[in-house]
């Protein structure tokens, strides 16, 4: 009896750890995504550990870990080996808006734990909390602070605007795939997610091959609510010109239907620390686009600082700071920049149009209905401590939630604008200056200007500051042309006597007929009384040489632009050598009139020319 009982005792054990095994299936690292239509569609993506032909059998009732409690199961869409992962993505379509599914994943080696979903609304009647940050690359204990609070909010989604990781490897992957599943909760529930791409995700398929995105690009467009909104999803490290502008110019505009717009992406127009540079071509591409098609509302990354504005619009008069003009009627409100775990920075760049800035870990938390747009900035410190929202009412902050508030307000309110408009008086248009530049030459200094908008009569004066002199004196004083357009050019020869080792600044100043004065202000590039790199025509032709110098081997683009800095050509040259360079350029396509050249490295330009056809 005794041998008998020796015996059972590890058989039942192992019998013990086979079942035991069989359990659990081995799907991990989920995360919930759309391709199309949010209402009726979700995609579900995993990382398969172990185990072989996995199903996802899902339904609209809990149907428990029992595969035969659910009516419908779906085998994986996509299958791919990506960052040490085997993604697996099912795509499920034909689903109810507003409408929560509960699924299980069963493989050769069992069924995973009961998740849930809920697809987004579909009528424009509804209303929608989203929460919106980025930058989660370095210090895990804030990610995961910052996911668990959105579990905790439970928003329709979440807008990721990009540099997940520090340096996009399979390791780093992984664990951000572990820290995103903090923010499921207990009953198993996950939040839809909305990517971008950032600095640190090294490809575009860094983004689609576990994201499952729709568009190999990373530019993407979605609806929420029906037609309540539209979330435009930019990517920054591409060509904000040619295919991306054009292709958000013509969704912008079959879109103005929709009762809101809003866009994210990584890096900011005007970033508001001193170690981000301008990103004049993300200025020159879409803020114009942001106005004229009425973006409501833009989030913005990289930076690691806190910013809110004031509605703003592109602008280049004299009231103008960094481009931007605060107008409440009609401008765009920017939001920002980045802090989910990456190291923060100094706020030391504020504009005249910010509203409030800061620094620490945070994220947006927006609410949207037909009224109005609400945003919110979250401390994501000390998520521990903060109590889930109520199931009945997601749009009350839970107790002990940290919201920041700022001398600017703690709430940014966007007004709906969709009102019709009475009718207005016809006014004439002011004058605009659409382009001041002053480059340097080996003969001196030439002055570039194109007006709109004339109005008679009016006395331009050109005036000369040598490097730190007090004061500026007037070298030169014209009567305009008059008219709706036109273009001017000034030289300024005596300069490189005067002293050719200082910078100088030039200003154009406007007297109106009415007294008024407008001013504008540039810079020459480089000192004038060594000879300046310059375009060089080629006889005979429609090509120039463009000129540039190289520090270190990189990919270069020329990038022409027209007076209104709209981009009408772009040409890649990658792989260049370091040293000199004079690269020809064909522009007998362009029509009459005058362009801008630009060399770029990245967005950063290291050559600038004016060019007349």
């Amino acid at each position: 009896m005794p041998a008998r009982i020796r015996l059972f005792v590890p058989v039942l054990f192992s019998l013990m750890l086979f079942v035991q095994s069989q359990a659990w299936g081995l799907a991990a690292r989920l995360r919930c995504m759309w391709r199309d239509d949010p209402a009726t569609t979700m995609v579900i993506g995993w990382d398969q550990v172990l185990g072989t032909n996995p199903i996802l059998f899902y339904d609209t009732h809990d149907g428990g870990r029992l595969t035969q409690n659910y009516r419908y199961k779906q085998r994986p869409d996509r299958v791919l080996n990506a960052k040490g992962m085997k993604n697996h993505f099912v795509r499920l379509r034909g689903l109810q808006p507003s409408t929560t599914y509960y699924f299980v994943i069963l493989d050769s080696e069992g069924v995973s734990r009961r998740y849930s979903f809920t697809t987004a609304p579909g009528s424009p009647e509804a209303r929608l909390s989203l929460i919106a940050g980025g930058d989660s690359r370095n210090y895990r204990q804030a990610r995961r602070n910052a996911n668990l609070l959105v579990g905790k909010l439970n928003p329709h989604a979440v807008l990721f605007g990009g540099d997940m990781t520090g340096g996009d490897t399979a390791g780093e992957w992984v664990e951000w795939m572990d820290d995103w599943q903090t923010h499921i909760t207990e009953e198993g529930h996950i939040v839809p997610i909305i990517v971008a791409r950032g600095n640190h995700e090294y490809t575009n398929a860094s983004v689609t091959e576990l994201f499952d995105v729709p568009e190999p690009e990373v530019y993407y467009g979605l609806n929420l609510g029906g037609d309540l909104l539209r979330v435009y999803t930019l990517n920054t490290m591409i060509a904000s010109g040619g295919a991306q502008r054009a292709w958000l110019e013509q969704d912008l505009k079959a879109h103005q239907h929709m009762h809101w717009r809003m866009a994210h992406y990584p890096h900011p127009m005007r970033p508001h620390t001193s170690r981000k540079p301008e990103k004049d071509e993300l200025y020159f591409n879409w803020a114009p686009l942001f106005y004229d098609y009425h973006m409501d509302l833009v989030v913005e990354c990289d930076a690691h600082v806190v910013k809110t504005t004031w509605p703003i619009a592109p602008s280049r008069s004299s009231r103008a700071d960094e481009g931007f003009i605060r107008d409440d009627a009609k401008g765009t409100v920017y939001v920002g920049e980045g802090g989910w775990g990456a190291p923060l920075r100094q706020a030391d760049d504020a504009k005249a149009w910010t509203r409030s800035l800061g620094s620490f870990n945070q994220f947006k938390w927006i609410f949207v209905d037909r009224q109005k747009i609400e945003v919110r900035v979250v401390h994501t410190d000390g998520a521990e401590r903060v109590a889930n929202v109520s199931p009945k009412n997601r749009f009350t902050p839970p107790m002990g939630l940290n919201l920041w508030s700022p001398p600017g307000g703690d709430v940014v309110i966007i007004p709906s604008r969709s009102q019709p408009e009475t009718a207005s008086v016809p006014t004439t248009p002011p004058l605009e200056i659409a382009d001041f530049s002053a480059a340097g030459t080996a003969q001196g200094v030439v002055l570039d200007w194109t007006s709109q908008n004339e109005p008679a009569p009016l006395q331009y004066h050109i005036q000369r500051k040598l490097g730190s002199q007090p004061s500026f004196e007037t070298i030169f004083s014209m009567r305009a042309k008059g008219g709706p357009q036109n273009a001017y050019t000034y030289r300024d020869l005596q300069v490189g006597q005067v002293n050719p080792e200082v910078e100088i600044t030039y200003r154009l100043n406007c007297i109106l007929p009415d007294g008024a004065e407008l001013q504008y202000t540039s810079k020459v590039d480089s000192r004038t009384g060594t000879p300046a790199l310059r375009l060089e025509p080629i006889d005979g032709t429609t090509m120039v040489r463009v000129p540039f110098r190289l520090d270190a081997p990189a990919d270069v683009t020329i990038l022409v632009q027209d007076i209104f800095y709209k981009e009408v050509l772009r040409i890649g040259l990658p792989g260049l050598q370091r040293g000199k360079h004079k690269k020809p350029l064909e522009l007998g396509q362009l029509p009459p009139g005058k362009y801008l050249i630009e060399v770029l490295i990245r967005d950063r330009k290291i050559a600038t020319y004016p060019y007349q056809r």
